[in-house]
């Protein structure tokens, strides 16, 4: 191999190794975003659990309420 193929390399070596570390670094900052993004929707999606399970808690008491009413009022009805 001439001096020049092989300077040419060194330089194309030298180049890819750049390459990778910057891909590398590119690749750590994309991790980061990305669990910072999953971490906001699983809070976003905890809260909104939380507002569903509220509501059917109080959807389940009324129905109790409402239950226990009918229930007064057949026994009422059958004595």
């Amino acid at each position: 191999m001439d001096v020049e193929a092989s300077a040419a390399i060194e330089r194309l070596s030298e180049r890819i190794d750049a390459l990778d570390v910057s891909l590398r670094g590119e690749m750590v900052k994309l991790g980061a975003e990305l669990r910072g993004e999953f971490r906001e929707g699983l809070a976003e999606n905890r809260r909104h659990a939380q507002v569903l399970f509220e509501t059917l808690r109080d959807d389940i008491r009324i129905l109790a309420e409402e239950f226990a009413t009918v229930s007064m009022k057949l026994d009422s009805l059958q004595r």
